[in-house]
């Protein structure tokens, strides 16, 4: 049997034409538009409820409401504690920092003993400065804040430029710790 174009009516392939296809689009739309004017529950008014009912909805989902806000609080308290938790890592971190510039610190003043810093200040300002060119920066410094400033001065006057400046670094940075020269 031979299929016939309803349009063209000649023997070929099944071809669907513009005005069946505008018929079937209107066949499937009509079902959708009639589905639109039945009401919906969102349509309709809400119903009459008496004061009894609605104590008796509330105390029926008290314990509920109380559970959830009880949940939040405890979500909230166990946030907080990670937070806290995390400082202490951090005050904990500043505190062993803290511990090691304080050592660092004593090990510096211990650096330079009393019977050496008076051999130092003994000597002429050109024999020390010699002398401490050869010495660790840091032992340098450390015997340079114990002697008077007038006597550490002309010493680091004597030293080479780039020594002294070194030193001078190192003091400036045991200064601002709270090292005080006598």
């Amino acid at each position: 049997m031979t299929r016939l174009c309803p349009i063209s009516m000649k023997p070929g392939a099944f071809h669907i034409g513009p005005a069946f296809a505008a018929a079937a689009i209107l066949a499937l739309a009509a079902p959708a538009s009639a589905q639109s004017s039945l009401p919906t529950l969102l349509d309709a008014p809400p119903p009459r409820a008496s004061s009894d009912e609605i104590q008796r909805f509330c105390s029926n989902i008290a314990d509920a409401a109380r559970e959830r806000r009880y949940a939040i609080q405890r979500e909230e308290l166990e946030a907080l504690q990670t937070e806290i938790e995390d400082r202490i890592v951090v005050l904990e971190k500043k505190r062993t920092e803290l511990q090691q510039w304080v050592e660092k610190r004593e090990r510096f003043s211990d650096a330079a003993n009393e019977g050496l810093v008076e051999v130092f200040a003994k000597m002429r300002p050109d024999a020390a400065a010699q002398r401490m060119e050869k010495l660790p920066g840091e032992l340098t410094a450390a015997l340079l804040t114990k002697l008077s400033a007038r006597t550490a001065g002309t010493i680091l006057n004597e030293m080479s430029p780039d020594r002294a400046a070194l030193v001078a670094v190192i003091m400036a940075a045991v200064a601002d710790k709270g090292e005080t020269r006598k």
